[in-house]
């Protein structure tokens, strides 16, 4: 009973339920009940990788046999997937679940205890999903972050700031089969969102603030799986990403400021409004409309519009990957600040050395020695800024005092 005893106690402890368990291990939920009550025992290599998905103290439960295995958390992200998804999504959501691990395998090396938001601290209660119900709850979270009703600069920053981590990696580039992103309540790093790279910089964006809506609200199931069919807490999570990101109140604002509408007829003016909230071309139509500033007929003629060729010529910076996704370009700029900041921390602390920590992370040794700061003390950038620091000390600001 003493297994039982502890069985039950860390899934409580890791908010995991039964049938989590049960999707990772590749049993049956009615065998993870078993092993609760005690009636069934879980074997050698099952109890060493329970003891690796619950992160719990039972080493003196595991047996000396055959090496555990891994356990399968990606098989709980497809088993939450409302489709059969493409082989190319497969490797990524696989990426994902190893990234956890090893971050909380890094966290340990360092001696890191990693903030990690496991509860929300806002209220879901069953049958207030509609879509005012989505708006008024991205006005919630808007206020409980501080951040008023202008545009959101680093959603990275404030999921960060949350305890969320953001993970990004390539998962296939139609998104009528594949997914546009994940929620998953990781047993060690909490609640975590990836996004797919193979999406426009713009998508990238609403798909960080979509998960955010399914780690705040529908965190219960543990995990969520993005696809393109839209059930009602789909909807409800698009509902609060676009008002989360172009709240209408922040929206009708900046256009009395400059001068647009009230009801737009020229779609450089959606661009503009585009552009100022850092969202895409879509995003804003499809706001615009939804707030009534935008005409069905202006909304039909606008869609037909090229908004990167319009945004270009209006003067505004354009990114290759408006073009096309890069994928490619994202190689340390996919991992989470604070990771890299704590594998900067490993390796400088020669926990890891740097071809260990490239094989860990699947970068280059060029890369990790950029990211750990070897013979970055010569070159023009770092005159630049020896003289602006001489500046500050000339001026007395740097004076105690």
């Amino acid at each position: 009973m003493l297994i039982a005893e502890n069985l039950v106690r860390a899934r409580a402890g890791s908010g995991l339920a039964q049938e989590d368990l049960a999707n990772a291990l590749g049993v049956s939920r009615a065998m993870v009940s078993y092993w609760e009550a005690g009636t069934r025992t879980p074997n050698d290599r099952q109890l060493a990788a329970l003891s690796r998905l619950l992160r719990a103290p039972i080493a003196e439960l595991l047996g000396t046999g055959e090496p555990a295995p891994t356990p399968n958390v990606a098989a709980m992200l497809l088993r939450g997937a409302d489709q059969d998804l493409p082989d190319e999504a497969l490797p990524g959501l696989r990426e994902f679940a190893e990234f956890l691990d090893t971050y909380a395998d890094l966290a340990d090396a360092v001696g890191f205890e990693i903030r990690a938001m496991r509860q929300s601290p806002f209220v879901t209660i069953s049958g207030y999903e509609t879509a005012d119900d989505a708006r008024r709850k991205a006005e919630e979270v808007r206020a409980h972050l501080r951040v008023g009703l202008g545009p959101i600069g680093d959603l990275d920053a404030l999921c960060e700031l949350l305890g969320i981590t953001v993970y990004r990696t390539p998962l296939g580039a139609d998104l009528a089969t594949t997914i546009s992103g994940a929620f998953l309540n990781h047993p060690a790093i909490g609640f975590s969102i990836l996004v797919n790279l193979d999406m426009t910089p713009g998508r990238r964006r609403f798909t960080v603030a979509h998960e955010l809506a399914h780690a705040l609200f529908h965190n219960d199931s543990g995990y969520t799986v993005s696809t393109s069919r839209k059930p009602p807490r789909e909807r409800f999570a698009d509902v609060f990403a676009g008002e989360f990101l172009m709240p209408t109140e922040g929206l009708r604002r900046v256009m009395e400021e400059q001068g647009i509408g009230p009801r737009i007829d020229d779609p450089g003016d959606v661009v503009h409004l585009q552009r100022f909230f850092g969202v895409s071309y879509v995003t804003a139509l499809v706001r615009l409309r939804q707030a009534k500033f935008l005409t069905q007929a202006s909304f039909d003629e606008f869609k037909r519009v090229r908004p990167v060729l319009l945004a270009r010529s209006l003067g505004f910076e354009i990114s290759d990957e408006e073009y096309h996704p890069r994928a490619e370009l994202w190689r340390l700029e996919r991992f989470p600040p604070r990771f890299r900041r704590l594998l900067r921390q490993a390796v400088r602390s020669d926990i890891l050395s740097v071809p260990s920590a490239a094989a860990m992370t699947r970068l280059s040794i060029d890369e990790i020695a950029e990211l750990v700061g070897v013979d970055t003390t010569a070159g023009e950038a770092v005159d630049e800024e020896l003289a602006e620091l001489e500046q500050y000390t000339d001026s007395g600001v740097l004076a105690g005092g």
